[in-house]
């Protein structure tokens, strides 16, 4: 129905206000003729019976309305009126299948034949509660058409899968009369069904719980719930949970989709994990589960909110089977005390606040306006995963929300951006008032700031509007089905056009459309087709806005249950054959054997291609996670003689290596970087015992946050574990990184992610040295890549198995060499090399595992012909490679510090009883 409105007001129109429709207030973007003092309005609705329509002024004021329906008669007509009523399908079976069906019946010779006549479908959701308003949604609405060839009027609609047995129930609005189905002379009957009215339900809820208080040394915790949700006949779609916190009211709402369920899950049955992060510092408080929407295939509902105000949520609470539990739904957290934070009583403060544009056009198409600003809580900080709102709103309480997302953060501020495209017409003529609201401190304290605020801060705070083009513009569709037909369109300054549709398949089509109104236009003649399909029209002079238009199906199947299997495994690469190498053949008999077709396998304690390298055996002496970053310092004192020149002493030289994560990279097909995440130095932690440390960060992207989870761990002694269905051996004095990424929304599927780490050893020693860098395949059966860095006789060497968990399945992972793009640090006494971790496409979640060993070698780098020496040396040039997990913001620093103390040798023997005291000391720390 299109309602025509001529509306004259001496002080200008303002809104709209419609209360039977299911939006409340129109304003300026109905007007399709003259001007706010004297114009022609067009309002599209799905019924006629919205008749409770008021005007207001800029002033407030209200005022009377004529109006003229365009499409709409008035006949006297009751329920006799409809006779001969019939369908073409009856007694029909609706277990798992959406039913496609047609209703016939006649109507007076004295009713127009090309009235509309809307059925109200009443689903799940008026017999779950027949007061619910939400029946009303568009959705449910099918209107008839006249069956030239039986001369009746018929509707087709569908009855929704797995609805209750009987009588179907559905209400005709015509000529402002209801007419319930009961009272027709024919009745459509469900003789078979699996009925489910119920939305998706929590069948076994458990709490994930802190370890421990968090405090400095376990500077955050994952909290959350791990849900089975139960939806045994339609099965779960989608839906999402908040989560808030109780005293300081932060916010945060997880949605989630069936393609979410852990593996051995699905749709019917599964387990989806809703967690958050809470960091130090921070308050004591409850999280509590505030809210719930979750949605079956066929969009039956259940909800819950802590303040419902109607019954449906009641009587539709996921929560049924805990009915008895009231705690089910609040975690406990408790924070220590922070010695600043905690004396921190003033919230964030708002230092900058800035918008893309400070006129807009709200008639034209580019109608998007960005908003950058700035928050700084100097004493305790913002705290993390809090995104506050910049609202837009005109007169009279229209109001637009724009969220934010965090652009980048560290310990005491924040900056956020977030971007709008804003409704046809909107607030012309009175312009955008603007107020953000959402910063919350980590001491509980939150802060907003009105349009008054803002101007008094000296920040923009009012957008000016203007309505000046007369393009088309499409805002939606009414629905078509997928077998085709004729397809209206609905938007503003509709005229004589050409339309032009691009089908899924490719295939594309141009008609002329057929003019009803300037907010209304059909196009006749569209092709059947289940895919959404693009549309747009072009006038004389304009072209319009590109529109998706997305089919309905009108009769399917549900997928049943189907059998889950174990996590396949796709093949992964084996390294090629290599030589035996080394002088002599790997390292000889009491090192290493040679292994045909494969290369040198080594006895432990030695390692390396040739076999030629030895494990530091000694226990070092071991700093894990200094500063609270993902670091590991390796101490190992060597002694050293000089005998040149009757110098009869020894020296004491450091070897430093430092290894860190620089940044994520999305990578495409061609290997150019799409998108890049440096890390910053705000990575949480916490030690999990006396040789493992957690170390936590997350990035932003696309509204999206991607968590990533670093567990680093030290060992003392040879174990052999397994990783990706690999069995490998941990040496004594290395240690292993595991490394977790999170959902990450790709730009494409064809792309890739690559972690990027660099690796740095560096010494002090004064002496003429040389250093030298391999990267190449193991030969040990490992079928992984290694690096080795080496400056002299010392080297830090890492292995990156080719093998990762890739959303729970085992795929390939590559590892490459970036160093001729990255301009790493090259020289005889310190070196630096890339190392980019090629991660494949995936949905959920990976792991990767490198670990680091620290090595001493049988020979120096000078004896090697790829080696980097000084320049009058008579030594060749190479590249020394190390190993990096922590970076920017997460600096997982793996530094191997070889010290040689200069002393004289009648004190020898006092110093190296010395040492080896302090190393047996820190080793009962460790």
């Amino acid at each position: 129905y299109i309602l025509r409105l001529y509306i004259k007001s001496p002080y200008g129109f303002a809104a709209l206000s419609a209360l039977q429709l299911m939006n409340t207030f129109y304003g300026k973007e109905l007007l399709v003729s003259g001007d706010l003092y004297d114009g022609v309005y067009e309002l599209v609705t799905f019924t006629s019976l919205d008749t409770s329509l008021t005007g207001t002024d800029i002033y407030g004021s209200q005022f009377s309305l004529k109006k003229k329906l365009l499409i709409f008669f008035y006949f006297l007509v009751n329920s006799f009126s409809f006779y001969d009523v019939s369908f073409l399908y009856n007694n029909i079976d609706v277990t798992n299948h959406r039913h496609y069906n047609v209703m016939y019946f006649s109507l007076p010779d004295n009713i127009p034949k090309d009235v509309h006549i809307p059925m109200l479908r009443l689903g799940s959701e008026y017999l779950s509660n027949p007061n619910n308003l939400e029946v009303l949604d568009p959705n449910n609405f099918f209107y008839s058409t006249w069956n030239k060839t039986i001369q009746k009027f018929q509707i087709e609609f569908y009855v929704d899968a797995n609805t209750q047995c009987g009588v179907f129930s559905f209400i005709l609005l015509f000529s402002l009369k209801l007419i319930n189905s009961e009272s027709l002379d024919g009745q459509l009957i469900i003789k078979k069904s699996k009925m489910d009215l119920y939305g998706p339900m929590f069948k076994r809820i458990q709490k994930i719980l802190p370890q421990t208080n968090i405090d400095s040394s376990n500077s955050y915790a994952t909290i959350g719930w791990s849900i089975v949700i139960e939806d045994p006949v339609n099965g779960f779609d989608y839906g999402h949970i908040v989560i808030k916190g109780e005293t300081d009211q932060s916010s945060y709402k997880i949605p989630i989709t069936s393609n979410d369920v852990k593996p051995g899950g699905n749709a019917f049955l599964g387990e989806y994990d809703f967690k958050i992060n809470v960091t130090y510092p921070c308050i004591s408080q409850n999280y509590i589960i505030s809210h719930v929407d979750m949605y079956d295939k066929m969009d039956r509902m259940s909800s819950f909110t802590l303040f419902s105000q109607t019954t449906l949520t009641s009587f539709m609470n996921p929560f049924k089977y805990y009915l008895n539990d009231s705690s089910i739904n609040v975690i406990p957290v408790t924070c220590s005390s922070h010695l600043i934070s905690s004396l921190d009583s003033d919230p964030p403060v708002l230092t900058s606040f800035n918008i893309s544009k400070s006129v807009i056009d709200v008639s034209g198409s580019n109608r998007e306006v960005e908003f950058i600003f700035t928050a700084i809580d100097r004493e305790s900080g913002l705290k993390d995963q809090q995104y506050p709102i910049v609202y837009l709103s005109t007169t009279p309480n229209r109001i637009f929300e724009c969220k934010s997302t965090i652009i980048k953060k560290n310990s005491t501020s924040a900056t956020y951006s977030c971007k709008i495209q804003i409704n046809y017409n909107f607030a012309y003529p009175d312009g955008i008032l603007l107020s953000v609201y959402g910063f919350i401190n980590n001491n509980g304290f939150s802060s907003g700031y009105s349009a008054l605020q803002l101007i008094e801060k000296g920040f923009p705070y009012y957008i000016n509007v203007t309505s000046e083009n007369n393009e088309p513009f499409i805002t939606r569709n009414y629905k078509i089905r997928d077998n085709g037909g004729d397809l209206w369109l609905i938007g503003q300054n509709f005229k004589e056009s050409q339309v032009f549709i691009t089908y899924g398949d490719g295939t594309t089509s141009n008609t002329k459309g057929i003019l009803i109104s300037p907010s209304a236009i059909k196009v006749p003649n569209v092709k059947p087709t289940k895919k959404p399909f693009k549309v747009f029209i072009k006038t004389s002079n304009y072209v319009s806005n590109t529109f998706t238009v997305v089919p309905v199906i009108y009769d399917y199947y549900i997928n049943q249950p189907i059998p889950t299997f174990p996590p396949t495994t796709t093949p992964v690469p084996t390294n090629k054959p290599q030589l035996c190498k080394g002088t002599p053949v790997c390292g000889g008999p009491s090192n290493g054997k040679c292994v045909e077709n494969q290369g040198c396998v080594c006895y432990s304690p030695w390692i390396g291609i040739d076999c030629l390298s030895q494990i530091v055996i000694n226990p070092p002496i071991v700093n894990i996670g200094n500063n609270n970053t993902p670091s590991i310092e390796i101490k190992v004192p060597t002694i050293k003689n000089n005998t040149g020149n009757n110098d009869n002493t020894t020296s004491i030289i450091s070897y430093d290596s430092l290894v860190s994560i620089k940044s994520l990279r999305e990578i495409d097909i061609y290997g150019k970087a799409v998108k890049t995440f440096e890390f910053n130095d705000d990575w949480l932690s916490k030690q999990v015992d006396s040789t493992t440390y957690h170390f936590f960060t997350s990035i932003e992207n696309n509204n999206q946050t991607t968590n990533i989870d670093v567990t680093l761990k030290w060992f003392r002694e040879e174990t052999t574990l397994s990783f990706a269905n690999e069995s490998f051996t941990m040496y004594p004095s290395s240690m292993k990184y595991t490394v977790e990424i999170g959902q990450y929304q790709f730009q494409s599927q064809l792309n890739e992610l690559q972690l990027v780490m660099s690796a740095i050893i560096k010494s002090n020693t004064t002496e003429k040295v040389c250093s030298n860098k391999e990267f190449g395949e193991t030969t040990s059966g490992d079928n992984s890549n290694y690096i080795k860095i080496q400056i002299d006789n010392h080297s830090l060497y890492g292995r990156f198995i080719k093998r990762g968990i890739v959303d729970s399945n085992i795929r390939t992972i590559t590892n490459v060499q970036l160093d001729a793009d990255m301009n790493p640090i090259t020289s005889t006494k310190s070196l630096q090399s890339y190392i980019g971790i090629q991660i494949p496409y995936y949905k959920e979640s990976v792991i990767i595992d490198p670990d680091f060993s620290v090595l001493i070698d049988s020979y120096s780098a000078s004896s090697k012909s790829d080696s980097i020496c000084p320049t009058n040396s008579k030594l060749t040039t190479g590249k020394i490679i190390g190993i990096a997990l922590g970076g920017a913001a997460f600096v997982a620093v793996a530094s191997v510090a070889l010290t040689y103390i200069l002393v004289k040798r009648h004190k020898e023997k006092k110093f190296i009883s010395s040492v080896s005291k302090k190393v047996i000391d820190m080793n009962e720390k460790l």
